[in-house]
Order: C-alpha cells, then sequence, then structure tokens
C-alpha cells in the first residue's frame, strides 16, 4: 500500500485518476439506465435491446480508434485528454435533454458520442502513462488505473440503478448528475501532469482503418506484444458478455429487481479493482506476463462455478467477486506490456489497435449473446457456463506461448518467500540492450536471487552437472540457461559461443566469475572466463554482489542443520548492482568492484 500511495505523489497522477474515474462512471451510470430501461419496456426482446446498446457503444471505436491513435502519437497527451474532457461535458448536456424528452433514439446518440469521447480518450489515457511515470512503477500504475476504473464501474452501476429505480417515470434529474460529474472531471483533466510533445509528426491518412492497419503489420512481428493484444481482446470480449449476460441471469434464473441485478454487477467490478491492485502488487517494479496464465485459469473456474451457483445470491455474489479478481490478474500485466514495449513514436497506433481488437471483442459478445439467447433460447447460466469451458480450453495456449514468464513468477514467488530482499543500485542494469552480470557465488539459490531483482530474462551460465538431474534440466533449457564446465577446467567453447550470441541479441547474461560455490563465506579469485565472452564487444559489464547469503539453507556452510537454518525464514540479504565497466575489464578489475560493492553494503546504493 505504501508503494501505491508514493505513486499518487507523482506530479499530476492523482488527478489522472481522478478524471478517468469520473469519466468511467458517467459512462456506467447512462448504460446501466438506458439498459435497465430495455429490460422493463423491451421484455422477451431485452437480448437484442442490450445487444443493440453494446453495439451502438462500440461503433466508434471501430471507425474512429486509428484517428485517435494518430492524434495521440501527434499532439501533446495531455492536451488530447483535456480536449476529450471538455467534448464530454457537451455530450452530458445533450444526454439531459434527451432524458427530459424520454426519447430513446436521441439516447443512443448519446451513447454514441460517449463512444466517441472514450475512443479518442483511450490512447492517450494508456499512452501517457510511460511518459508520466518511470518504468518500474507501470504495472502499479496500471493495476490503480484498472482499480479506479471498475471502482467507477461499481459506483455508476449501483448509483446509476439505484437513480433509475427512483426516477424511472422521469429521468431527467439523472441527466443533471451527469453534467455535474463532467463539469467536475474536466477540472482534474486541467491538472493532469505536464509531459514533452512528441518528436515524430506522423502523417495523417484519411483511411479510418489506416493507422490500424500499419498496427497489426508491426504487431504481428513481435510475437510477444501480437499475444498480449489478443489477451487484451479476449478480456474485453469477456467483460462485455458478463455485464450483458448477469443482467439476464439476474432477472430470468434468479428473479431479482432492477436494483439487486446492479448489485451483482458491484461485486463483479470489486473483483477486478482488487485483481488489478494485487497484479500491481504482484509484479513489483517489473511487468510481470507470468500472472497472465494464473488470471486466466481462475477465470474459467470461477465462471464454472457462477453458472453452477444456481439462484443463491450470495454464492452468486462471491463467485463474480472471484472472476473479476482473476479477470484484474490477467489484464493488467497486458496493459502495462503494451505500453512499456511500445516505441514512444508509435504507441498511440498500436493501443489504438488494441482497442480495435477489444471493439471486435466486445461486438462479437454482442452478436454471441444474440445468437444464444435470442435465437436459440440458451438460458444464461448455460452462456456463462460455456465461456467457463471456452476460457479453459484456451489456457493451455497461453501457458504454452508464456512459458519463461510463468516460471519466472512462480520462482520469483519461491525466492522472495525464502528471502527478504534488499535491492541496491538497481539502476545500473540497463532496460534494453546487451549486459553482462558478473556476481559472486554463495549459494544454489544465486540465480534466483539475482532474477528476482530486475524485471529483464537473464541467460545464466550454469554448472553443466546441474543439466543432469532430474526435473532440473527441462527448467534450465526453458529458461535459456548456457552449460558450462565445472571443477577448475576452462569454460567450454560452446558456452562462450551460446554467451556470446546471447549478447548479440540484445539479452542479459549473468555469470559467476568464481567458477564454484565458495566454501568459506569470502569472495575467491575471478576467472577469466567472461574476459572470452565479451573479447571485441562493446557491452556494459555490471558487478553484482550478494551479501547475507552465506549461513541460509542454500549454502555450503556445514553448520547449523538445514531445518534450524530453514526456522529463519525470510532470510534478510541484500543484492548490490554497481556502475557499469567497459568490456575491456579484466577479471581482476571486476573483483574489485565486487569486493568495493561488499564494503559498501549497509550504506546509501551505489
Amino acid at each position: 500500500m505504501k508503494q501505491y500511495l508514493t505513486l499518487l505523489k507523482y506530479p499530476g497522477f492523482f488527478p489522472f485518476i481522478c478524471t478517468q474515474f469520473l469519466g468511467a462512471f458517467n459512462d456506467n451510470v447512462f448504460k446501466i439506465v438506458i439498459s435497465m430501461l430495455a429490460i422493463r419496456n423491451m421484455g422477451s426482446q431485452s437480448g437484442a435491446y442490450l445487444s443493440l446498446i453494446g453495439a451502438v457503444f462500440m461503433l466508434p471505436w471501430f471507425f474512429f480508434s486509428g484517428y485517435a491513435g494518430h492524434l495521440s502519437d501527434r499532439l501533446n497527451k495531455r492536451s488530447i485528454l483535456i480536449w476529450a474532457k471538455a467534448f464530454e461535458v457537451l455530450v452530458m448536456i445533450l444526454a439531459y435533454f434527451a432524458f427530459l424528452a424520454g426519447h430513446i433514439p436521441w439516447m443512443l446518440l448519446v451513447l454514441f458520442l460517449m463512444a466517441l469521447q472514450s475512443a479518442l480518450f483511450s490512447p492517450a489515457k494508456y499512452g501517457i502513462l510511460p511518459e508520466m511515470l518511470p518504468d518500474k512503477e507501470l504495472s502499479r500504475a496500471n493495476g490503480l488505473l484498472e482499480m479506479s476504473t471498475f471502482l467507477a464501474i461499481i459506483l455508476g452501476t449501483s448509483v446509476g440503478g439505484f437513480m433509475f429505480s427512483i426516477w424511472k417515470d422521469h429521468l431527467n434529474p439523472i441527466g443533471i448528475v451527469l453534467v455535474i460529474v463532467a463539469m467536475i472531471g474536466y477540472g482534474t483533466s486541467l491538472r493532469i501532469g505536464r509531459v514533452p510533445m512528441p518528436k515524430r509528426k506522423p502523417r495523417f491518412n484519411p483511411n479510418p482503418w489506416g493507422e490500424i492497419t500499419q498496427g497489426f503489420r508491426h504487431l504481428y512481428q513481435q510475437r510477444m506484444l501480437w499475444s498480449s493484444v489478443c489477451g487484451i481482446a479476449y478480456f474485453g470480449f469477456l467483460g462485455a458478455f458478463l455485464q450483458m449476460v448477469f443482467l439476464l441471469f439476474g432477472s430470468e434464473i434468479m428473479d431479482l429487481d432492477e436494483f439487486s441485478i446492479s448489485l451483482l454487477g458491484t461485486f463483479l467490478a470489486i473483483g477486478v479493482g482488487i485483481g488489478s491492485l494485487l497484479a500491481g502488487r504482484l509484479s513489483g517494479d517489473k511487468v510481470e506476463l507470468g500472472l497472465v496464465p494464473l488470471g486466466s485459469i481462475g477465470m474459467a473456474i470461477f465462471a464454472i462455478w457462477l453458472a453452477l451457483s444456481g439462484d443463491s445470491f450470495f454464492q452468486v455474489a462471491v463467485m463474480l467477486s472471484f472472476l473479476g479478481c482473476a479477470g484484474g490478474i490477467f489484464s493488467v500485466p497486458l496493459y502495462a506490456y503494451l505500453q512499456q514495449k511500445s516505441a514512444t513514436g508509435e504507441r498511440g497506433k498500436l493501443i489504438a489497435t488494441s482497442n480495435f481488437m477489444q471493439t471486435l471483442g466486445i461486438l462479437s459478445a454482442s452478436a454471441l449473446l444474440w445468437i444464444l439467447h435470442d435465437f436459440l433460447s440458451v438460458r444464461p447460466d448455460k452462456i456463462i457456463l460455456i465461456l467457463g469451458l471456452f476460457t479453459l480450453i484456451v489456457t493451455p495456449y497461453i501457458l504454452k506461448i508464456l512459458p519463461q514468464y510463468l516460471i519466472r513468477f512462480s520462482l520469483w514467488m519461491l525466492t522472495h518467500s525464502i528471502y527478504k530482499i534488499q535491492i541496491r543500485g538497481q539502476k545500473h542494469v540497463p532496460f534494453r540492450g546487451p549486459a553482462l552480470l558478473v556476481c559472486n557465488h554463495v549459494s544454489s539459490m544465486d540465480p534466483l536471487l539475482v532474477n528476482a531483482c530486475i524485471q529483464r530474462f537473464i541467460r545464466f551460465l550454469i554448472d553443466k552437472d546441474y543439466f543432469a538431474q532430474k526435473g532440473l534440466s527441462s527448467l534450465l533449457h526453458t529458461m535459456k540457461a548456457i552449460p558450462v564446465e565445472s571443477g577448475g577446467r576452462p569454460v567450454a567453447i560452446s558456452a562462450i559461443k551460446q554467451g556470446r550470441a546471447a549478447l548479440l541479441e540484445n539479452h542479459v547474461v549473468c555469470i559467476f566469475a568464481e567458477g564454484v560455490m565458495t566454501q568459506t563465506g569470502d569472495l575467491s579469485p575471478f576467472k577469466k572466463g567472461f574476459e572470452t565472452i565479451v573479447r571485441g564487444m562493446d557491452i556494459p559489464i555490471v558487478p553484482v554482489y550478494l551479501h547475507g547469503v552465506w549461513g541460509t539453507v542454500f549454502s555450503t556452510q556445514g553448520s547449523p542443520s538445514f531445518w534450524k537454518r530453514l526456522m529463519k525464514v525470510p532470510f534478510p540479504v541484500s543484492v548490490s548492482f554497481g556502475r557499469p565497466l567497459p568490456s575491456s575489464a579484466t577479471a581482476q578489475e571486476l573483483e574489485q568492484s565486487v569486493m568495493a560493492l561488499s564494503r559498501d553494503v549497509g550504506q546509501e546504493p551505489v
């Protein structure tokens, strides 16, 4: 929680969260009001009308996402957010007159304009985060952003349902509330932190799908970005589908009134908000895609359980909360990864492409609901069961494309359960590009300790004997570890070649330059194998020192016993990263740098 409070102190970030919150609140008040109106007035055709509402809200995303991405890459993102909020004020004034007249076509027009405002707002909203905040805050920022959005959904859905139950015969007071909220949101947008103007001015493409086509081509060339966008689109599909189907579930299966139905959406949104914060907390200072398959498994299990919950309001509410929590854990790392890996000059275009794919997913949800409910007459609980089973089927594919991330996250959890880690000098490890880490070797957990401190994948040079152990071999190969000879023999030529190849591919490589694990707790002389790996290359060499690991359960210290040491979990340790040395540095120079780090333990980070 302390890290989230620190995040809110960044200049302009709290007003940004407030601006997003108030906009999402207005959207959901209006949508729930006209949805309740549909259920009340349309009878057996309510499913078709709900699908129409979903389709109308998505049309601007389909036609204007490309333009929105172009504006985000060309103009100052803060200015876009302010102008979008000014437009929202005008739209809410129109909503007041639509409610006053009780004219449904006008209400649908307002819904379209609301969606247009959101489509223009979205690329700048997500794109401004990497410009406003340091990279290490992206996961927490996205967690807080999604939590505030779903908190707005909670209040918007419940307050909208409550106001509808009071003023369902005269809706214009609701319009007054919407105008006031929009004006407050415009005021908070003026206090959003300033960000630089884009350096690149992309040429305008009049084709509404021109930018989207370019975005698809770029994403498809980068497998992980493409997979992330597909995951975001599926989350959009799932969320939209559930938002519509739980209305039918509440009225047809549970026989609830309008206000009780709106409360079901509240529990779903609470779950997503909690899951979003949890994802930001578990990600730490990195973007953790290892959470995605865990979220997918959770969504599948709880959707199936929800379908089997019958008419128990308590059980349905609990399952919706857990389902939402799994959804938050699933989505936050995907949003953060897209922001982090998108180049600054094309981030708006790629986010717009992601929004376009989400639009296709949400339109598909509307069409699928109409087919299953109105055309095939499938009961709402059976529809949810189908959704859960499909998600369960998709999960193995997610596990297939993200094995390294899931393993890294699992090992990160294990490491932080055993050790209480203090990290020093993390900034010295480059965020992009190659680097060689040279570390002292104290225990068999050393690779996990180093890996737990930075967000990049590390190719470790590991004693070849570990590759012969059952269970470890497949794990080491999945993590792309490099086997090396031990026992004082020269570093194998194949290991040198693999290490150089990894560096040439811009990866981070780590070597334990002592060659063997310490038997005394003291630093042993560094061997020269790493000099051969980096010879002729211009890359930084980062010294790393592990402190406090000697004497823990996985070191070679002879006493006390394993079980007595285990009782001291979590062990307080520190991992220090020193200032990078040039690739011409010798083994002696690296050894001196690591020794200097050992002397700096307990002082300010180097």
